[in-house]
């Protein structure tokens, strides 16, 4: 009679298993209607964009009814792109949607964030980077940072102000070695400090001649320092496709939340198809532990505004710009309403299935 039991147990979870299975086939696979094609162009290829990369990887742009392209180009040539036409999306530092300039030419609006925090990280030289950092170190100190008007370098700018030291002055930051040359200057010899992102950090640090002593995020505070931006004439014309792009950055952001840096390292991998697997898993942890990723799309006011003031005392804009002419959050407000939960069968829950069912 017990083993009739057990045996009748089992085939009830084996057929609520079956049907949620296969519901999410069916809603993968049974086209219901025409797919939107979606270029999105990004100003950076990094791990801090992660939410964009597990929606492409694991589905939830098509789930959503979206071939999504996703590719790269330089920071300043993300504005023309949407004004051409080249990008139906851009995610870049919101100063490239703020700052407007070419007078009289169309502003795009600012829609979702991935990032609450900005996520450049403060690296030593080794042999200078033991004991505990304070900011105040760097007093009289010079920094390899990014270009003048790049968001994390206005971030970093705002960290040294709250500091007492005054950008240029009571530090030296260089602002003008490109990109690609940034690292193999600080290799060769050149400033005290490196402001990176990730995996270029980790990166440095596994080759051995520098050491990550600070992250700016954290101290900077939650900033919108980059979004999700558009056209406000193709938003308009095209509002189902924003609003399913925004649903699948919200579902991975998500599912990003009940994962480990392991897991989320797997899913984002074939975007990342060249980088060390342990390169990516520290650069996974690492922005983890300081809480750069958004729990949710919306841009709230207030990390509008603290980037904002930091962008205003950087120089790089000359009036105030009023939320509500850059952000539309109403995308946001819906996702976060209809998305309670993702219908996906994580790994470990077939793992307890696997071991239920390994005791009978």
């Amino acid at each position: 009679m017990q083993s009739r039991t057990k045996l009748i147990a089992v085939i009830i979870l084996l057929g609520v298993v079956a049907s949620f299975a296969v519901a999410a086939h069916l809603k993968r696979m049974t086209p219901t209607e025409e797919a939107y094609n979606v270029k999105v162009l990004e100003s950076i290829h990094s791990p801090f964009y992660l939410p964009q990369y597990l929606a492409q990887n694991l589905g939830f742009f098509e789930e959503e009814n979206l071939n999504v392209t996703i590719s790269a180009t330089s920071a300043e040539a993300i504005r023309a792109s949407l004004i051409d036409g080249r990008a139906d999306i851009v995610i870049c530092g919101l100063q490239r949607i703020m700052f407007n300039p070419t007078e009289g030419s169309p502003q795009p609006r600012a829609f979702a964030v991935a990032a609450a925090r900005d996520g450049s990280l403060l690296l030593a030289r080794t042999e200078n980077g033991a004991g505990d950092f304070q900011w105040t170190d760097i007093k009289g100190q010079t920094i390899i940072g990014s270009a003048h008007d790049d968001s994390t370098q206005i971030a970093l700018e705002s960290v040294l102000r709250n500091y007492e030291l005054p950008p240029y002055r009571g530090v030296t930051i260089y602002f003008n070695i490109p990109d690609n040359l940034r690292i193999a200057a600080f290799h060769a010899g050149t400033g005290d400090y490196i402001q990176l992102l990730e995996p270029e950090a980790s990166l440095v640090e596994a080759e051995g001649f520098g050491k990550v002593v600070a992250a700016v995020g954290p101290v900077a505070g939650d900033m919108a320092v980059t979004a999700y931006a558009a056209m406000p004439e193709n938003i308009e014309a095209n509002p189902e496709l924003f609003q399913k792009f925004t649903n699948a950055i919200y579902k991975a952001q998500l599912w990003m939340s009940t994962q480990s840096a392991e897991k989320l390292a797997e899913a984002a991998a074939a975007s990342f198809p060249k980088l060390d697997k342990t390169v990516l898993i520290n650069s996974i942890r690492r922005y983890q532990s300081l809480g750069i990723w958004a729990a949710n799309p919306m841009i709230t006011r207030e990390s509008y505004e603290r980037f904002h003031r930091a962008a205003k005392n950087a120089g790089e804009i000359p009036l105030d710009i009023p939320f509500e002419s850059i952000v539309l959050n109403d995308f946001n407000q819906i996702a976060m309403e209809n998305i309670i939960e993702i219908p996906v069968i994580r790994e470990e829950e077939q793992g307890f299935l696997q071991r239920f069912l390994g005791r009978w």
